[in-house]
């Protein structure tokens, strides 16, 4: 081996233990959340049942209370389901190859990227399959690959609009389809990507994975296929 290469694989191995001690220490912290959202949840309950109890004692704040009791129940619902999908992305760094459900990957990227297509007034959407579809990747890079890939496609997309992947189970090898709703100004979304680095990473990270994607007809999507797929009746419990 030569000298570069030897200098070369101790920085990657370094690079792996850092993300993987990240990784650990996210997961760690998105538990810790889970619990502080329970207990949350917990007593939110107990405030309600109390008013529940206490219905005919005339108290004029009832309604504020049960508003307020409302709303703080939505926002526990939605910070379990952010912490959880969070938790999900924390663990994609503890196996450079896993079985993983290409529907859980998409329901958790799209959770996740969600902030940064609301910051180009684009809602991001997402339907999946009511079977697993089950892929042997890097779930860490694939979810990278595909935030990427959402960013570049929000980017382009002016005056804002909808973005929808679908998990295509019917195609062979499987796949995802993006879907676009709204304009992409003077250029077709294909010429566009190619304006940001972003795309290119996004390539690369593709490659990495053995995905090869496609474009559909002008303007109306793009198709990302994973080649290394596992049945379900494969898949290691």
């Amino acid at each position: 081996m030569d000298a570069d290469k030897k200098e070369i694989l101790p920085e990657i191995e370094v690079k792996a233990n850092e993300l993987a001690f990240f990784g650990k220490i996210a997961a760690g912290v998105t538990h810790e959340l889970k619990n502080v959202l329970a207990i949350i949840k917990e007593s939110n309950g107990l405030m309600a049942d109390l008013l529940g109890m206490l219905k005919e004692t005339p108290f004029v704040y009832r309604e504020k209370f049960l508003r307020s009791i409302g709303r703080i129940e939505e926002q526990v619902r939605r910070g379990t389901e952010i912490t959880s999908r969070f938790n999900g992305f924390a663990h994609g760094v503890d196996h450079p190859l896993a079985s993983v459900d290409l529907n859980v990957i998409v329901a958790q990227t799209i959770l996740l990227a969600a902030r940064f297509a609301r910051l180009q007034n684009v809602e991001l959407k997402g339907a999946v399959c009511d079977r697993p579809v089950m892929l042997i990747v890097n779930p860490f890079r694939v979810q990278m690959a595909l935030t990427m890939a959402i960013e570049v496609f929000t980017a382009c997309m002016s005056g804002g609009g909808s973005l929808l992947l679908q998990v295509r189970e019917d195609l062979d090898p499987p796949g995802l389809d993006f879907y676009f709703d709204g304009e992409f100004g003077e250029k077709v979304i294909k010429e566009a990507v190619t304006e940001f680095s972003e795309w290119r990473e996004f390539e690369e990270l593709a490659s990495m994975q053995d995905m090869r994607y496609e474009w559909l007809a002008p303007g109306g999507g793009f198709s990302l296929f994973f080649a290394r797929t596992l049945s379900p009746k494969q898949t290691p419990s």
